[in-house]
């Protein structure tokens, strides 16, 4: 947590809310991770939802890091691959009243694995490959139990906000080498 501070809010309609807490955390960013056989995702304990889950690899955006260089990173912490081709699907305020801090949603596209996980042993989870398809059960959205989490995965799958996911195109760059690897 960076900070909690009261303010003075004045509303639109002149009236005025005293000591309204406000919260300042990291800013984060999420991944959704393809490959050639499916999607990247961990299954590990969360502990804000008291349970274990599955998430999208992802963290927190560190000082003088953009959103992007943290979806990268994380993504190689957490899971050991990288990508080519990163998709931004844009910033998203967490909480609507306090603020709290922004999801930056992106998609990896073609991801290639180059190293072993990295990530911390709070973070460290079981690295699944799961199929598009099975990604759209209509129980999949309480198994990740993360709102962030099942925005993202909204984004990827559902037709019609898929749609929006070629509003800006981050990199694409080539790949010298070998295929991707599982």
């Amino acid at each position: 947590m960076r900070e909690v501070s009261l303010e003075l809010v004045s509303l639109p309609h002149q009236n005025h809310i005293v000591n309204y807490y406000q919260v300042r955390m990291d800013d984060f960013a999420l991944v959704f991770a393809t490959t050639d056989a499916g999607v990247l995702l961990l299954r590990q304990y969360k502990h804000g939802v008291r349970d274990v889950c599955l998430t999208f690899p992802g963290g927190a955006v560190r000082e003088g890091e953009t959103p992007l260089e943290a979806a990268k990173r994380e993504l190689l912490e957490e899971t050991g691959f990288a990508a080519d081709s990163w998709i931004d699907y844009g910033a998203y305020v967490t909480n609507a009243n306090q603020h709290c801090n922004r999801a930056h949603l992106f998609r990896a596209e073609c991801c290639r694995r180059i190293s072993a996980p990295q990530a911390p042993d709070m973070e460290a989870g079981e690295l699944l490959i799961m199929p598009v398809d099975d990604l759209q059960h209509p129980d999949m959205p309480l198994r990740f139990g993360l709102t962030s989490h099942v925005a993202l995965l909204a984004m990827a799958t559902h037709p019609r906000l898929h749609a929006c996911r070629g509003r800006r195109t981050v990199t694409r760059t080539r790949r010298r080498g070998p295929g991707p690897v599982r």
